[in-house]
């Protein structure tokens, strides 16, 4: 059964109906903070069941904005706090030449064995390449020449391997998620460079299915991977920034394009910015270097920040590979231990600072 969008009130409703005894009080304390509907899940379990349990999802939430300069792509994140335990978008680096960055539910929980389940962007990196791929699965349909298909196949695998992992976490997923049918669990995008095609974005989404069993336990299922190329556009496009938020919000370049004053002070403060922009509006983001366009989106996302908002930048260099402009948040904690998260501490992230222009190279 695909999911269908339910009201805040019903959503509410539904899962205080629901919810156990023991996780009544957990869920009560997040309920009136602002949330999404899989924030946390916890079932009364089926008759002789005892393993279904309260599991919680902390969200990557924010801005991503690319753009693809003349000597590199430039991939800029900016927090959206909507909640203390939210995260950035996190950017993981692939490799030597690809960046991944995650939004939607990256960060999971189980509260009642106080560990951590999954930490999706340390893992992504070394996730196993999965098992047992069937011919049916989506293909990437691309423009590559000769000697790129194995770019797609690369991030296929990717794709898939981290839709496995996925799927080990839905196992622990048995409460209704009330998501709506065009609302993803996790949303993937990936920028590189592609050997004789050049430079391409993706943008990867992952939807769940549900089965009632027996009362209000149900059963997840992580869909095939849907698959969106981002860059380069369609002939006769606009090559300008590309943008994906969650939630969605006004991108960038409308923004600029409507007055915004938040963003028309920040640009016309910062020497060499109004130039930048007008490359970007007329469609030369091409033209631009990255080091140039790197400060123009710390400049543009600076100026819509909320209060703390973390920001990372990083670029994928065709000449020096992956590097940084501002570094991801240091993470005192590994994905999947079973170390205990501190008492009074609802968020384990720490800021990081800029590294000023011109990366910080690995």
């Amino acid at each position: 059964m695909q999911l269908r969008s339910a009201s805040r009130d019903s959503i509410i409703e539904l899962l205080i109906r629901n919810l156990s005894a023991k996780a009544y009080l957990v869920f009560f304390l997040v309920l009136f903070a602002p949330f999404f509907p899989f924030r946390v899940a916890a079932q009364e379990l089926p008759p002789g069941d005892q393993s279904a349990q309260e599991i919680v999802a902390n969200l990557c939430t924010g801005r991503v904005v690319i753009g693809v300069a003349k000597d590199g792509i430039v991939v800029a994140t900016l927090e959206d706090p909507i909640e203390p335990q939210t995260r950035p978008p996190m950017i993981v680096s692939i490799g030597d030449e690809r960046v991944a960055v995650l939004l939607g539910a990256a960060d999971w929980w189980l509260p009642d064995q106080n560990r951590e389940l999954a930490r999706l962007d340390q893992e992504l990196p070394t996730l196993p390449p999965p098992e047992g791929m069937g011919a049916s699965r989506p293909r990437l349909q691309t423009g590559y020449n000769e000697g790129g298909g194995s770019e797609a196949i690369g991030i296929e695998n990717l794709a898939d391997s981290l839709r496995a992992r996925l799927a080990v976490i839905a196992d622990h997923i048995h409460g209704s998620l009330n998501l709506s049918e065009d609302q993803p669990l996790l949303q993937m995008i990936v920028a590189d460079y592609a050997p004789n095609y050049g430079p391409e974005v993706w943008l990867v989404q992952y939807f769940v299915e549900q089965e009632p069993e027996q009362g209000d336990y149900w059963q997840t299922r992580i869909l095939q991977p849907k698959y969106d190329q981002l860059w380069p556009p369609e002939k006769g496009q606009a090559r300008g920034l590309v943008e994906v938020s969650y939630p969605d919000e006004i991108s960038i370049a409308n923004l600029i394009h409507t007055g915004d004053t938040r963003l028309a002070q920040s640009i016309s403060a910062a020497p060499g910015m109004r130039e930048v922009s007008a490359s970007i509006l007329d469609g030369d983001i091409e033209k631009l270097n990255a080091v140039d366009l790197a400060a123009f989106l710390r400049t543009a996302l600076g100026a819509v920040a909320a209060p703390k908002a973390r920001m990372i930048e990083a670029e994928v260099n065709k000449i020096r590979g992956v590097g940084w402009f501002i570094e991801p948040p240091v993470e005192p904690q590994v994905a999947g231990t079973e170390q205990t998260r501190p008492a009074g501490a609802p968020s384990l992230r720490s800021p990081t600072k800029p590294n000023g222009p011109g990366g910080l190279w690995k």
